[in-house]
């Protein structure tokens, strides 16, 4: 039992830390620091993001200041944007830019209070074409609501085919918007991702580029003026326009330092028999959540078993026929939260 403790702790520890050396980027509206993607005539987001029908756009943020509104996350300019909003309601919004000629601009906002203050929160866009949905999600929980916090839906907003000034940048939307907060793992993909496949944890391993991959910023230079996008290999350049504001003074950040105790689980979930008997156990979502994916872990933290569910599922067999017997570690996504468990296989 001792050595079974020891084990579910030091593959917990190995899951949710990552490595020692990973930085973010701490940005200060009193410095009026941002950074800046300059794109070009077939840039990589033209190829990838221009008219696209899906696409998710994610990004890891903490707040190191409770006047957050109407601070700009990211934006593209022209296409789209992520802002905090409403230093009382806690909430953020999405802007999706109408084409200059025709239309408006449409702005998706969510419930109240889903950031956390001093806490890393994820933010996540995804846009489904073929399902015809637009969803906001905060810690992997759907938050889309109207504009009196209400719990809503949005049709699907394809993003704008010929963007003019389409440059990106991070902290930054225009006069008045500067962010302060620290900032980590911004990646924005063509593809309408499960949320149930995102980290769940900004200490969760990084990234890597795909072909459906437009931007991928995981921050983790330490040092210097640019980071790179790694879809592309092109720098992020960093900008830091106020008189006072002296350039990489405070650009990069040891992530470890910007942790808190804050428990990492945030939903509990059944798992029965466990040990897991023939090779099969049940796992079940507390009442009034929905399954959304489940990740089996081995001892060394390597990823062995991996499932995402489409439909409403409150409970699911799952089958480790694949899986020698030990010790392991699942992860749990639900509607409510992400929770983990020590898994034992006979």
């Amino acid at each position: 039992m001792k050595q079974q403790l020891l084990t579910f702790l030091a593959v917990t520890c190995l899951i949710l830390v990552s490595h020692a050396q990973d930085y973010c980027l701490e940005l200060d509206e009193a410095n009026a620091q941002r950074v800046r993607y300059l794109t070009s005539s077939g840039d990589i987001l033209d190829t990838k993001l221009n008219g696209a029908t899906d696409y998710t756009i994610e990004v890891w943020v903490k707040p190191t200041s409770t006047d957050i509104h109407n601070n700009v996350i990211l934006k593209r300019w022209n296409q789209f944007a992520l802002t905090l909003y409403q230093d009382d309601n806690k909430r953020f919004y999405f802007t999706h830019y109408a084409p200059s000629t025709t239309g408006a601009n449409t702005y998706v906002n969510t419930k109240y209070n889903v950031i956390n203050i001093n806490e890393w929160n994820h933010l996540v866009v995804i846009n489904d074409g073929t399902a015809n949905t637009l969803k906001l999600y905060a810690n992997g929980v759907e938050v889309t609501g109207d504009t009196s916090g209400n719990p809503t839906t949005q049709t699907a907003l394809p993003l704008d085919a010929a963007p003019s000034a389409s440059n990106l940048y991070v902290g930054y939307g225009g006069t008045g918007t500067y962010l302060t907060a620290q900032v980590d793992k911004i990646r924005i993909k063509n593809t309408a991702e499960s949320i149930a496949s995102l980290q769940t944890s900004v200490t969760d391993a990084a990234y890597t580029v795909d072909a459906n991959t437009a931007v991928l910023y995981n921050f983790d230079e330490g040092s210097g003026l640019a980071s790179v996008n790694e879809a592309d290999s092109e720098n992020g350049i960093f900008q830091c326009n106020a008189g006072d504001c002296v350039a990489g003074e405070t650009w990069w950040v040891d992530l470890s330092t910007t942790l808190t105790s804050k428990a990492f689980n945030t939903t509990s979930f059944k798992l029965f028999p466990n040990p897991a008997k023939n090779k099969q156990f049940i796992v079940q979502a507390k009442n009034n959540e929905s399954l959304l994916g489940i990740v089996i872990y081995d001892v060394f933290g390597k990823t062995v078993k991996k499932e995402d569910f489409k439909s409403t599922t409150f409970y699911t067999d799952i089958n480790v026929n694949n899986l020698k017997s030990g010790v392991y570690i699942i992860k749990v996504n639900t509607t409510e939260g992400v929770g983990t468990q020590k898994l034992i296989i006979k």
